[in-house]
């Protein structure tokens, strides 16, 4: 998982918060949505027509953090200020519980309705996040069709039998996911065993490069950082001795923009994931059933 996906999760408390405030008539769909965080970016997004989305936050455009980055070039974007946010004269705001607090605060203070949320640990935690945000938005139909093609390609993804290979997913720095993490998660749906979980790792930490060597994952989804940007941390992740336990074959990649949040794109890292197994399974006993 990207070492931007990783650390993001790592900073923000897990789960969803809903606040808002007398604002647009009841049962009236807003029209002007302002997003202030990356997350609720990326889920107002995939649920409204740009004409409804007033602004994004500046990381949506950013196609290694956002999934949606692609979508939203002719949308404005916004820097997160009060003043700001007040002159886009919103009816709706979308936040991060911990991000673009004077923003929120000054929504709140002009009765604008604001839904905050958090990040997600698991596929319930995005089914409800989707039905909260899609809810608000007024667009409850189209939530539950996203989450139904998630759901869809879950249960395709699934693994048909018991084996679990195990998965390591590495960020710069050694920085890991083990348990009540998205990440270990997704591997769970893709039918692998999260490598630091199964060493007693709960939520965010790091592992040392000579206790992989010594006791090495069967797979590696790593990142080295951020493109452009070299770091030692970075070039840890391609030390001689990882390599040689994990070389090129058993390091299956994902994009950096799945799991940074949670939302219904992340079933594609599901599948990635659900291929690499297929392929170290077919590698190493001929894909007996």
């Amino acid at each position: 998982m990207s070492a931007s996906g990783i650390g993001l999760a790592a900073l923000v408390a897990l789960g969803l918060t809903v606040q808002a405030q007398a604002g647009a008539p009841a049962g009236t769909a807003p029209g002007r949505v302002v997003s202030l965080n990356l997350c609720t970016d990326q889920l107002a997004a995939l649920l409204l027509p740009p004409g409804r989305i007033a602004a994004l936050s500046h990381l949506a455009r950013d196609p290694e953090l956002s999934y949606v980055a692609s979508r939203v070039a002719g949308i404005p974007v916004t820097q997160g200020g009060a003043e700001e946010l007040l002159a886009l004269k919103p009816d709706l705001v979308l936040a991060g519980r911990y991000t673009a607090q004077a923003a929120v605060r000054m929504a709140k203070a002009h009765h604008i309705p604001v839904v905050q949320v958090g990040l997600v640990a698991d596929f319930d935690g995005i089914r409800a996040q989707v039905r909260t945000v899609a809810g608000a938005l007024g667009e409850s139909a189209k939530g539950e069709a996203l989450l139904a093609d998630m759901d869809r390609r879950l249960a395709a993804a699934a693994p048909a039998d018991d084996r679990r290979p195990t998965a390591l997913s590495l960020a710069p720095g050694a920085f890991t996911s083990g348990a009540g993490t998205l990440t270990a998660a997704v591997m769970r749906a893709a039918g692998l065993v999260n490598y630091p979980e199964a060493k007693g790792m709960s939520g965010y930490g790091y592992l040392t490069v000579e206790g992989i060597v010594a006791d090495p994952p069967d797979l590696l989804v790593a990142s080295t950082g951020v493109k452009d940007r070299p770091s030692l941390s970075g070039a840890l992740i391609d030390h001689p001795a990882l390599r040689r336990v994990l070389p090129e074959g058993h390091r299956p990649r994902l994009a950096e923009n799945l799991l940074g949040c949670g939302g219904p794109y992340t079933v594609e890292a599901v599948e990635a994931l659900a291929r690499a197994r297929g392929q170290w399974l077919a590698r190493h006993d001929g894909g007996r059933p």
